[in-house]
């Protein structure tokens, strides 16, 4: 019975790793889902496009190309740009957040070049 009545409780979820891990949950979540809507957004857009303004997308554009053809060729740099930008933006936002939490937690990672 020597033992402290609050040894045992854990720790506030706002303090230390809970808090931590609750940003990097936040901050991926937020990630994923701007990604998600940039690539899908555009072609969303597109398809939009194809069934509302068939007229606009059969309309000739530079070089004499469809319209249509040249949004559907498009789709491929902005997929690219999407990953790109995500990529970037998980170096500079969730990577940090993860090395904190593994830090606090006290997770050793065997090889640094996997560590995020």
């Amino acid at each position: 019975m020597g033992e402290e009545p609050y040894a045992t409780l854990p720790a506030s979820p706002r303090s230390g790793a809970h808090r931590t891990l609750r940003r990097l949950r936040r901050a991926y979540r937020w990630h994923r889902r701007v990604a998600t809507i940039t690539a899908l957004g555009y072609f969303a857009a597109f398809l939009t496009l194809t069934v509302k303004a068939p007229s606009l997308m059969a309309r000739p554009g530079p070089g004499g190309l469809p319209t249509g053809l040249l949004l559907a060729l498009a789709q491929i740099p902005v997929t690219w740009l999407a990953v790109l930008l995500y990529e970037a933006a998980a170096h500079r936002f969730v990577d940090p957040l993860a090395r904190r939490a593994r830090r606090q937690t006290g997770v050793a990672v065997a090889d640094p070049e996997q560590a995020p």
